[in-house]
């Protein structure tokens, strides 16, 4: 893991500010020149992977897009847009994970090696520079339950 990236483990995209896709549906809501935090979310094992990425807007607004690689062609991503309190909600939620003190490595206790589990990475970016980026392999901070619900992964 300390070698490849998890985005070249498993063959991932770049986030989606960077499809055109996206970045149409951005200019079609009118945020595309906005300024903005996103933060990128990605979890997989064994060949499959979710990819969640929250977008918090300087106006207060929220996109989620989420790509899950189960999905058929026909259906490859989630959008949701919040706005007023849910978009809010979505901010105090992000907030409390209290991310930025998190170590960059989580690591599976001394002595316990576990095959083909479960591999994740946070990364935070404001106007496209990182921030900060967390990452593991069977190893979790104890918001995973929080991350996992407000990210849309179960």
């Amino acid at each position: 893991m300390k070698d490849k990236t998890f985005r070249a483990l498993y063959h991932i995209p770049p986030s989606f500010v960077e499809h055109p896709l996206q970045k149409r549906v951005l200019q079609a809501v009118g945020r595309n020149q906005e300024s903005m935090v996103e933060v990128i979310f990605r979890v997989g094992g064994f060949g499959t992977y979710d990819v969640s990425t929250i977008t918090f807007f300087e106006r207060g607004t929220v996109l989620r897009h989420i790509e899950r690689s189960d999905r058929a062609i026909t259906e490859p991503f989630e959008f949701e847009y919040y706005e007023g309190e849910e978009a809010k909600q979505m901010r105090v939620a992000f907030h409390l994970l209290g991310t930025n003190w998190w170590p960059p490595v989580f690591e599976e206790l001394e002595g316990v090696r576990t095959l083909d589990g479960t591999q994740w990475s946070l990364s935070v970016y404001t106007n496209g520079t990182l921030i900060h980026e967390h990452h593991g392999s069977n190893a979790y901070p104890s918001e995973w339950e929080q991350v996992t619900r407000l990210f849309g992964i179960a």
